[in-house]
């Protein structure tokens, strides 16, 4: 008899360990089964019977919220306590809200816990009907998301930070655009005051906009360029802005590229008649002026600084001719006469004036420029209107040999 009791209360204890060890809410074999394989997942199972206020938990999920193994339920303070203090009332407000509309739910808490590094958990279920209609329980999982949470924060920083990056650059960009426009326009005044007084400065000046501002130019384009695909391939906001700033930046290229010309004509091919013959289509398409050239056989040079001196004196004679005669026609002629070689340009305008600004720098630098390649310097009206620009370059001149 005694034998017996002694098997009975045996019985009774493996009874109540294996209840311990597999809650009430997943007595069933299928039950068992998935709760097994949701263990083996790291996933966590319990169930909140609302009449008795006893949440049965899983041993995975007594194990997330740190809660000691033994009885096969814990009271809903417990489960409480065992979330972080400044989460607790919104996961408690999310569960009450779930069990007025038996609805479901889905949070994220930290776990309280004073010596370690915080856990993130996350707690999913839905509150179920019994017979009277209300909610009568509550059922769901809880798993932990930490390593999750932090690879999407680290992701969120590094996004963040390329954002402010990129956005920064950007910023660099536009700022070295318009710095770079600036630069270019203040370079512009000035270079107009110094070409007139040193055509070794008009030369270095040209040369380094085309041998180095260009070049460098050409390369932000093609790494905006380069960027500007890996914004629009990334389906960046972004893409439009630096569409636009490549825009600029061939534009700013295109005009540093004829600005280098003009500065220095000889950088081109063809010698003094082609680049008259280009300065003429360009001044005809600006100010819609007739401008003609006739350049004789055997009057050519290959003397660089003559081809320069020669060319900013028609500029600035068609400039004169445009700006002050309103002249709508101007000729230019390059000819030999009597064994010299002559320069002139003559236009149809107001005529030039018996009293010359000589203030001007314009008149000054022409004279200065015909001295300095070995040639004589004349500037008249002629009848019945218009101004003659007149150079002659005695023998032996720079058209000779």
């Amino acid at each position: 008899m005694a034998s017996m009791q002694a098997k009975g209360k045996q019985s009774g204890r493996n009874a109540k360990a294996k209840a311990a060890a597999t809650p009430p809410a997943f007595a069933s074999e299928a039950s068992r089964q998935m709760h097994l394989a949701l263990e083996a997942a790291d996933i966590g199972l319990w169930d909140w019977d609302l009449g008795t206020g006893r949440v049965a938990m899983s041993d995975k999920m007594r194990s997330l919220l740190d809660i000691a193994a033994g009885a096969p339920a814990a009271s809903y303070r417990r489960f409480l306590r065992a979330i972080h203090a400044e989460d607790r009332a919104r996961i408690a407000a999310a569960l009450k809200a779930a069990i007025r509309r038996c609805g479901a739910f889905d949070e994220e808490f930290r776990r309280e816990n004073a010596d370690g590094p915080v856990r993130w958990l996350r707690i999913r279920g839905r509150a179920s009907r019994g017979p009277a209609g209300a909610a009568a329980r509550v059922m769901g999982s809880i798993h932990d998301k930490t390593e999750r949470k932090m690879a999407y924060d680290a992701l969120e920083g590094a996004r963040d930070e390329l954002e402010s990056k990129v956005k920064e650059r950007t910023r660099e960009l536009l700022d070295a655009n318009e710095k770079l426009r600036r630069e270019i326009a203040i370079k512009n005044e000035l270079q107009d005051q110094l070409m007139r007084a040193s055509e070794m400065e008009q030369r270095r000046i040209g040369q380094d906009l085309h041998d180095s501002l260009s070049q460098q130019l050409g390369g932000i384009a093609f790494m905006g360029q380069v960027l500007l695909e890996k914004l629009q391939r990334a389906g960046r906001a972004e893409a439009g802005d630096m569409e636009k700033l490549v825009g600029h930046l061939q534009n700013a290229l295109t005009h540093t590229r004829d600005l280098a010309k003009g500065l220095y004509p000889t950088l081109g091919q063809g010698g003094l008649e082609a680049a008259l013959r280009e300065l003429a289509v360009a001044v005809g398409e600006l100010f819609a002026v007739a401008v003609r050239v006739e350049c004789r056989d055997g009057v050519e040079t290959v003397d660089e600084g003559v081809v320069i001196h020669v060319y900013r004196i028609v500029q600035e004679a068609i400039n004169n001719a445009i700006r002050h005669g309103k002249a709508r026609l101007v000729a230019v002629r390059l000819f030999r006469e009597k064994g010299t070689a002559v320069l002139e340009v003559e236009d149809d305008g107001a005529g030039f004036p018996q009293k010359p600004n000589r203030m001007g720098m314009g008149l000054n630098i022409m004279e200065y420029r015909a001295r300095s390649i070995g040639a004589s310097f004349a500037i008249s009206s002629r009848r019945p209107n218009g101004t003659v620009v007149r150079c002659v370059f005695a023998p032996p001149g720079p058209f000779d040999g």
